[in-house]
């Protein structure tokens, strides 16, 4: 009797414990869903950031000085340019005997030789030379010289010429030679194009910032000399080659007016901080800015009311939290705590602090509400 009443108590011992160690991990299993919950909170996240403002120039004696716009002036100066470019070459077919002649000048000035100047041979060929040249004491020139008339009779080997336009007391002194002698030959024609009235315009254009830059900082302090970003040129014509006119140089010359835009570049750099800093948003905080990243350019320009428009950029590190706002929660269900960091980085947010609640919570739960971001 006694072995069946304790045989008995150990079933019911069974069926209690069973039952209990149930409701415990039933018990586990809601406060483990219910307290479970990941809390991530967002320090701040760095990035660099780039920014174009606009500065007002005005005049040092204007009325209108606020901290947002840079005092200066304008500096102007004038001075006349001008320059050649090489013209267009093409070689064509030529009935003429032609070739390339040496002018040389052992006589006591310089000397000049129109177009067509006549050349002679010894036998009594003449020559005839396609330009204009100057040839300097003791130097020599050469230039392109076809016989006077067509015909294979002109072909001729290396010879001297005399020059019989000369004064026959100069001759001697000033002849040409060819060392290749005088064929039946394609001849170069040039040709100016607009194209080469372009070259022109560009490489004076080039030396007229040069000349000015120069000029203007002749009376400038160190701190306050220009660079030809802050020029505004304005040029007349005043000689110019033609397009379509037979020349083997093309010429230009104009007047240039140059005005020279002066300010403090410190101001200038201050101004544009201040700017950047009022900017930002909100949740951003400005950290450093990076060096070199400063820049500038003249967009408008106002001669009569001595004004200018700067644009300047600058790039600077800054602090924000507003990635946070772009966090998908349902992104990060079942996310360990380096797989977590590895998708808040994918956002630019590297400061963070994770916790997990309770101590034995491994994974980010799969309730979005359990998911605290800060």
């Amino acid at each position: 009797m006694t072995t069946r009443t304790t045989n008995k108590n150990k079933v019911y011992i069974r069926i209690v414990t069973f039952f209990l160690i149930l409701t415990i991990l039933a018990i586990f299993i809601v406060l483990h869903f219910a307290l479970a919950k990941v809390n991530i909170i967002v320090k701040s996240s760095t990035e660099e950031t780039s920014k174009t403002v606009l500065v007002e120039m005005i005049p040092e004696n204007s009325s209108e000085m606020s901290d947002d716009k840079i005092l200066g002036r304008m500096i102007s100066t004038e001075f006349e340019l001008a320059t050649e470019v090489p013209s267009s070459m093409e070689m064509i077919p030529s009935e003429k005997a032609g070739g390339y002649v040496t002018i040389y000048n052992n006589y006591s000035r310089d000397q000049i030789l129109v177009a067509t100047t006549r050349l002679l041979t010894p036998d009594g060929k003449l020559f005839r030379i396609s330009s204009r040249v100057q040839v300097p004491i003791g130097e020599n020139v050469k230039v392109w010289a076809e016989a006077d008339e067509a015909g294979e009779e002109f072909v001729t080997g290396p010879t001297k010429f005399s020059i019989p336009g000369l004064w026959e007391g100069v001759q001697t002194y000033v002849y040409a030679e060819t060392d290749s002698g005088m064929t039946m030959q394609t001849q170069p024609q040039y040709t100016i194009t607009q194209e080469n009235l372009d070259e022109a315009k560009a490489k004076l254009l080039d030396e007229a910032k040069t000349q000015a830059v120069a000029k203007i900082n002749e009376s400038l302090n160190e701190n306050l000399k220009i660079n030809a970003e802050r020029l505004l040129l304005e040029s007349q014509t005043l000689e110019t080659s033609q397009v379509g006119e037979k020349a083997e140089i093309a010429s230009l010359k104009q007047k240039i007016k140059a005005y020279g835009l002066v300010f403090s570049e410190d101001d200038l750099l201050s101004i544009t901080k201040e700017k950047f800093a009022k900017e930002l948003e909100s949740n951003q905080s400005l950290m450093e800015f990076l060096p070199d990243s400063f820049s500038y350019k003249i967009i408008e320009t106002n001669l009569e009311t001595q004004k200018a428009v700067i644009e300047t950029s600058i790039s600077a590190k800054v602090t924000s939290n507003k990635h946070v706002w772009e966090i998908e929660k349902e992104d990060l269900f079942g996310l360990t705590e380096s797989q977590l960091r590895s998708e808040l980085e994918k956002l630019n947010i590297n400061d963070v602090e994770i916790k997990f609640f309770p101590f034995w919570l491994k994974t980010v739960p799969k309730m979005k509400d359990h998911i605290i971001i800060e």
